[in-house]
């Protein structure tokens, strides 16, 4: 709901409740009420409400990247210059934008795609057709697999 749903005189009138002796009234409900069952350390129920709320705060970059992957057949590891080749003219002057190169890991991480870091090589960058690239393996893959996949990226 909006403040434009309510009755202008709504909320004036709550306030005039609490201040006659209303946030007593609500400070003993809540003295009564039962939370034993309550746990504050579980996640929120999903909800409609809650995926709206998801929803609400993904990027449209996100949805972009889904896309570009699906067009490549969402391989085990890939690069940014592969999602270029498959993107739109907007995500893809998103992508080349130097601006934005800070979020592209996280755009990943929402695709379900983790970084993987060439471990023989000082700057973690995979080297692909002559060029040093980083390189993105699916998360539910095990650490051995995602390294393999980068590696066959590069021919080996």
């Amino acid at each position: 709901m909006t403040k434009e749903d309510f009755d202008p005189d709504y909320f004036p009138g709550l306030w005039a409740w609490y201040q006659a002796g209303g946030l007593g009234h609500v400070a003993a409900y809540l003295r009564t009420l039962d939370i034993t069952g309550f746990d504050p350390k579980a996640p929120p129920p999903k909800t409609r409400a809650f995926w709206d709320i998801v929803a609400a705060n993904r990027a449209p970059e996100s949805g972009d990247l889904a896309d570009a992957l699906d067009v490549i057949g969402n391989p085990q590891a890939v690069t940014s210059e592969q999602i270029l080749s498959a993107a739109t003219p907007e995500f893809a002057e998103f992508l080349r934008d130097k601006k934005n190169r800070r979020q592209i890991p996280h755009r990943f991480e929402e695709a379900d795609y983790v970084p993987v870091r060439n471990q023989d090589a000082k700057d973690g960058l995979w080297k692909i057709r002559g060029r040093r690239c980083a390189v993105y393996a699916k998360r539910e893959l095990s650490l051995r697999d995602q390294i393999q996949a980068a590696r066959n990226l590069g021919g080996g």
